[in-house]
């Protein structure tokens, strides 16, 4: 049992080291083997061995959850930028709301 602890730990500290470097592609086949590692383990002895299977699950979520808050920042933003490229929308002197063109212009500003 303990072999599948300690391959099961080198495979969370992988999954570190791809979430830190970006490397989604490697992901998907990792965690596909930690699940399949989980479902095989049945009572580890080794509470150490525990302990820190928890702490790199804990710390890999962590970071999972930091980096799918940074995608969906980047394609908001991502949003954002086309919006102002296909021109922007105001609002005239009656409250009226109007779009204005993004043609390459100059636009006038008031203070």
């Amino acid at each position: 049992m303990s072999d599948m602890g300690t391959t099961l730990e080198r495979h969370l500290d992988a999954m570190h080291a791809a979430v830190l470097a970006g490397d989604l592609a490697t992901l998907t086949p990792l965690g596909a083997e930690v699940e399949a590692l989980v479902e095989q383990i049945g009572g580890i002895a080794d509470d150490a061995l525990i302990q820190r299977l928890r702490q790199k699950a804990g710390r890999n979520a962590a970071c999972l959850l930091a980096a799918l808050n940074g995608l969906r920042a980047a394609r908001r933003r991502i949003g954002e930028v086309k919006a102002v490229r296909a021109g922007m929308a105001t609002y005239d002197g009656q409250g009226r709301r109007i779009s204005v063109a993004a043609d390459g212009a100059h636009l006038t500003r008031r203070v």
